[in-house]
């Protein structure tokens, strides 16, 4: 048990298959009025359930990590370099913070550079690491994923909320049972239907940095965040490293 867990938290085709699960099985209880369907339905939900929420705790604890790193950061005068080269984007960048890790973002206008990943780096290459997080800011990603979000989750639950289901031992508690599967699916939804909107959102920062800069440095960049893990698996939050590669390689 514990290892195929495991397997399924490394993988990224079995979590997204876990989410698939997860829904389709909350569909076919909430459509099926064959008692049978729907005893089926959701005794494979209870046990794809026992499989994604620990993915789905995992993923808020990586979340949760991400702002306590955030609010580690040293602030630090915005450097000429990125100065110069969020006046060629026509970007604000207010802020430039610094932490002790192998990554990069954006948080409002606030750029955040880790200092494990800049080692790595050249000049040219540091450019177009903050080319691409200035692509988010330009094209307002972030924005976009919380309206795509908002829109999805109401859809959601404007369709879901009139499920009825026979009572099974009492109407107290089929409904405590309807409201568990619902909020359990809502989340392994969302997970579903933002990953092509997450990847989008990067390869167009990857086309605005290649725009900006070239190609070729926020190539070489990928290729030097690259590890073994992460080259030709995908997240959900971006695609795989490979994927990005062969998409700059098709721009002209």
């Amino acid at each position: 048990m514990l290892r195929e867990f495991w397997n399924v938290i490394k993988s990224f085709k079995k979590r997204f298959t876990l989410y698939y699960l997860v829904v389709l099985t909350m569909i076919l209880f909430g459509t099926f009025p064959l008692m049978i369907v729907k005893l089926s339905a959701f005794i494979m939900f209870i046990v794809a359930s026992a499989f994604f929420l620990p993915v789905a705790a995992s993923h808020f604890i990586s979340t949760f990590r991400q702002f306590a790193l955030h609010r580690s950061r040293v602030k630090l005068p915005v450097s000429a370099e990125i100065s110069d080269l969020s006046k060629r984007a026509s970007v604000e960048v207010k802020e430039l913070g610094i932490v002790k890790a192998d990554t990069a973002y954006v948080m409002g206008k606030s750029l955040v550079l880790g200092t494990d990943l800049l080692k790595k780096l050249s000049f040219d290459e540091r450019q177009a690491v903050v080319a691409h997080e200035l692509g988010h800011i330009k094209r307002r990603h972030v924005f976009i994923r919380s309206v795509w979000v908002v829109l999805l989750f109401t859809v959601l639950m404007l369709s879901w909320s009139k499920l009825y289901s026979p009572i099974f031992f009492s109407e107290s508690v089929t409904q405590i049972i309807l409201t568990v599967m619902l909020n359990i699916s809502v989340l392994a939804f969302l997970f579903l239907v933002m990953v092509p909107i997450n990847w989008y959102i990067e390869q167009d920062a990857d086309r605005f940095a290649a725009n900006l800069v070239s190609k070729e440095h926020i190539r070489s960049a990928l290729l030097k965040f690259a590890s073994e893990k992460n080259f030709e698996e995908p997240s959900e939050t971006h695609p795989s490293i490979a994927e990005r590669i062969k998409r700059i390689d098709k721009l002209n």
